[in-house]
């Protein structure tokens, strides 16, 4: 018994909202099922959405989610946040988005 009430749980947990703390800026890739290796883009500061495009998985995707970032980067710098966490982004992106931020002067 003990079991079905954890799977249900866990269906519940899976398909429920995530939730996102504040003081935390969030870079993240939801994956698209059409077209294929796409997905979208979203910059997050706690649960208050700042930027979201649609982004193929490549270097090309990089490269436009680095454009976001810029065109966004005043109202980045308005949220205070402690630190930053990437969901679903590949540990090259990663250093690529970091890397941007730091010549535009945003805390990394």
């Amino acid at each position: 018994m003990k079991f079905l009430s954890e799977l249900k749980q866990f269906f519940i947990d899976s398909f429920s909202d995530p939730v996102y703390q504040e003081g935390v800026l969030y870079f993240i890739i939801e994956e698209l099922p059409n077209p294929r290796d796409s997905g979208l883009f979203k910059i997050l500061c706690g649960s208050t959405q700042i930027a979201l495009d649609v982004v193929t998985l490549d270097e090309l995707g990089v490269v436009i989610a680095n454009q976001l970032i810029g065109l966004h980067a005043a109202t980045i710098r308005k949220y205070p946040y402690e630190k930053i966490e990437y969901v679903n982004i590949a540990p090259w992106a990663q250093e690529k988005i970091e890397a941007r931020m730091a010549r535009i002067g945003l805390k990394i």
